[in-house]
């Protein structure tokens, strides 16, 4: 048998001395050179760990492999230097904010052609080139801080691209990426693959983009295990292990409830919006239009979607909703304008989860982050041995099945689980409008179906209002009320179980 590209061998891994039991135990794994494997398994089992690992950014940057050994073509991970790493392997990471050295995507391009020894007089060329790829080249200028999820993880991929390695690891790569680039990116990744056989391994919970491109998938499993040989001929005989695994079967959607009948009073109510992109309070010169004069009414006791292009302003409207966004035209939220509303009101009605969970934590601690989100303040760590606030934050942990990590920190979970765990603070806050970035990416089938499922019963039993961003139409269809798409810098209303919104 051919040597893979990357092969992990009785690999035991954790982050600290001190933990109880592995990140990953004993696991075995091969990813042959020349194709495409999609790696799967439920949320938190290991997947991102396992990428850095073959990557070779563990456990040079952190955490302690305690057996096994990795390698890259054929060769010991160790015996590579980094420069030769670096030509070999390249990753694309799940939060595109750690992806990045520099402020704009051009200077970061130079940074990874400076990296390659690549001759100074072709570097302004080639970065173009590469932004141009990924439709990106308006915006290599532009401050990361600046662009959406969406533009970060393009950004990235340019990167990745740019960098021509012989094996590409990918970490969720259109978790915030709209379906006509997640599309495109595939095929470009599939036209790699044919022309220079780089081998290519995702890690991604939906197949769809992937069912005539990849080679094998394989799924993590449990104590190292590892299900291999599941090609696009014999993948109907998996969809058993899918189930059992929660993962995501990519036929198939039917709605998860029916829609009540009569109309419900209004939340909020849009007239003549209209946003433009960079961040602020105040309206600036020169920045993108993103809507202008749009309309639309989010109804009390309803779930609404948005959906649109990477970058047309989603998160951006929540910023606006939550007062921290210039805007035009006018937000009524509760009958009143949004601009006259204090900010501290404002934050007492709305709660937000961000695109990346990450940037919300107040605290060092899952068990403490859960009590805040019961009590709508700082709490103590010490001050909550043996209270009833701490049963509750417990009892919140075991519902979202974050009950073993209670004395971890926020920032030791898997992207997934930090997700997870954002969403149950805010949802412990009782605010009644909640904002959701992109709620389910990183989560397998289970924790969706368990996420939206309690946010349904919110919206139902408490009269709860959900705003949620996602690029993902099956979501939409399944579980929304109500669709707005951003189109042609318009919000436009779609009917209730539409598969493929306007995107």
């Amino acid at each position: 048998m051919a040597e893979p590209a990357l092969e992990a061998r009785g690999l035991s891994f954790r982050y600290l001395e001190q933990n109880r039991k592995n990140v990953l135990e004993d696991v075995c794994i091969r990813f042959p050179a020349g194709k495409i494997t999609i790696l799967m398994g439920s949320s938190g089992c290991g997947k991102s760990t396992l990428a850095a690992l073959l990557a070779g950014l563990y456990p040079e940057n952190g955490g302690i492999v305690t057996g096994g050994e990795r390698r890259l073509f054929g060769r010991l991970m160790e015996d590579y230097t980094i420069p030769q790493r670096a030509q070999a392997v390249s990753m694309m990471f799940q939060n595109a904010d750690l992806q990045f050295c520099m402020e704009t995507l051009r200077q970061e391009l130079t940074f990874c052609l400076e990296n390659i020894s690549c001759p100074p007089e072709e570097m302004a060329a080639r970065a173009t080139r590469a932004a141009a790829e990924l439709g990106m080249e308006d915006l290599l200028d532009r401050p990361f801080t600046t662009l959406s999820g969406g533009e970060k993880q393009k950004a990235a991929l340019c990167c990745i691209f740019l960098l021509g390695a012989k094996a590409i690891l990918l970490d969720e790569p259109f978790a915030n990426i709209d379906p006509f680039w997640a599309a495109r990116i595939a095929q470009m990744l599939k036209a790699l693959n044919r022309q220079y056989g780089t081998a290519i391994i995702v890690i991604d919970h939906m197949l769809d983009h992937w069912l005539d491109a990849f080679d094998e998938i394989q799924i993590l499993l449990g104590d190292g295990q590892v299900c291999s040989g599941i090609t696009r001929e014999n993948l109907g005989d998996y969809q058993s292990l899918f189930q059992a695994e929660g993962l995501r079967w990519p036929y198939g959607a039917t709605p998860a409830h029916t829609p009540g009948a009569g109309e419900k009073p209004p939340a909020i109510i849009l007239e003549g919006l209209t946003l433009s992109a960079g961040k602020g309070r105040h309206q600036k010169e020169g920045h993108p239009l993103l809507l202008q004069g749009a309309k639309a009414l989010f109804r009390k006791g309803e779930m609404t979607a948005l959906m649109g292009p990477s970058g047309c302003g989603k998160t951006t409207l929540f910023r606006a909703l939550l007062g921290q966004q210039a805007y035009g035209g006018s937000i009524r939220i509760g009958g009143r304008e949004c601009k006259k509303i204090p900010q501290k009101e404002l934050f007492r009605e709305i709660g937000i989860v961000f695109q990346n969970p990450s940037n919300q934590f107040i605290t060092q601690n899952v068990l403490q982050e859960a009590a805040c989100g019961l009590q709508g303040r700082m709490v103590k760590k010490e001050a909550l041995a043996g209270t009833e606030l701490e049963k509750q934050a417990i009892a919140l942990l075991e519902e979202f099945n974050l009950h073993r990590f209670r004395k971890y920190s926020p920032y030791m979970l898997s992207q997934g689980q930090q997700r997870r765990l954002a969403v149950l603070s805010i949802l412990a806050g009782k605010q009644g409008i909640l904002l959701l970035d992109e709620p389910t990416y990183g989560q397998d089938d289970a924790m969706t179906r368990e996420i939206m499922g309690l946010l349904r019963r919110k919206v139902e039993e408490e009269g709860l209002t959900v705003l949620f961003s996602t690029h993902d139409a099956r979501l939409a269809a399944e579980w929304a009320d109500t669709c707005y798409v951003f189109s042609g810098k318009e919000l436009c209303r779609e009917d209730h179980g539409i598969h493929q919104p306007g995107v």
